[in-house]
């Protein structure tokens, strides 16, 4: 089942072996749900955001127990103030 989403959260590393869609990065939410970024289309870009707060809009998919987010476009976020 995919839904279109849109996820507030920091980007952050994914060890690249554990994988099978080879993501390398994923954004986790402040309640550490994460959505593991598929690298296609946008979602390539967000390598170089590790650390970074962003606001992404994607499909998302699961697999396996596994949330995966196809990346339609995302900004990154001035500040935190979401957090509260």
């Amino acid at each position: 089942m995919s839904n279109l989403m849109t996820i507030k959260g920091y980007v952050t590393p994914v060890p690249r072996a554990a994988d099978p869609r080879q993501a390398r990065v994923a954004v986790r939410q402040q309640d550490d749900e994460e959505y593991r970024i598929v690298p296609r289309g946008a979602g390539v870009d967000l390598d170089d955001e590790v650390s970074v707060p962003v606001e992404v809009t994607g499909i998302v998919d699961e697999l396996d127990g596994v949330r995966y987010l196809m990346v339609r476009g995302y900004k990154v976020l001035e500040d935190d103030t979401w957090l509260d």
